[in-house]
């Protein structure tokens, strides 16, 4: 077989087209013949620069889309629990419980869905650590912000309801707020742990160190 013939032969030897005659004919001559050895050498090359370079690509999409997917399943579930608060809030009449479920419930998740607004600058970080750890300071500050902002629209005014009570009755007091907002402490500490967490594997998916 002449070299003519197994080069127009190579193509269908290198995609195993070829019969088993012709296949054996073609491999017995390029072990015999340099030109047409290089020739199948370079024309195996290109695919093989091809399936290296197109599995990367293919992995760093689908972690983009997965750390899209995070992001907006975090926001609905939030947003969702808000929601729930709001309805509920609505529901309780004035007194004791005026404003139970915004302490417990809107105030702590309303803090951690607007500290999600830091994930939108992840590549800004130098690191995933830093990153993580900033919005666990985002979480947490923006909740007390909010905690603050509903101390005054539910005009509580600490020092009136302290003065002339005795250590003792402070005591009481103090313990009796920490039992009504009890759920929403519990609440913040928990999403400040998620917040800290899936940041860490939200930037873990785009592929920051």
């Amino acid at each position: 077989m002449n070299c003519h013939v197994v080069r127009d032969l190579i193509p269908l030897y290198m995609d195993g087209c070829c019969s088993e005659e012709s296949a054996i004919a073609v491999k017995e001559h390029i072990e015999g013949c340099a030109a047409c050895k290089k020739l199948l050498e370079d024309m195996g090359t290109p695919t093989n620069v091809v399936s290296v370079s197109e599995a990367p690509a293919k992995l760093s999409k689908l972690s983009e889309w997965k750390a899209s997917v995070l992001q907006s399943v975090l926001l609905f579930l939030s947003f969702g629990l808000v929601t729930i608060g709001v309805s509920l809030e609505a529901g309780t009449g004035a007194g004791l419980m005026n404003g139970f479920w915004a302490m417990n419930l809107v105030v702590p998740a309303t803090g951690f869905m607007l500290s999600m607004v830091n994930w939108y600058f992840v590549r800004v970080y130098k690191d995933r650590k830093r990153f993580s750890s900033f919005s666990l300071i985002t979480t947490l500050a923006v909740t007390l912000c909010a905690y603050i902002w509903s101390g005054f629209h539910y005009e509580m005014d600490l020092s009136a309801l302290f003065s002339g009570l005795s250590f003792a009755e402070v005591f009481h007091v103090l313990r009796a707020m920490l039992l009504l907002n009890g759920l929403g402490i519990i609440l913040t500490v928990v999403f400040c742990i998620l917040s800290k967490t899936l940041s860490d594997q939200y930037a873990k998916m785009l592929g920051k160190e």
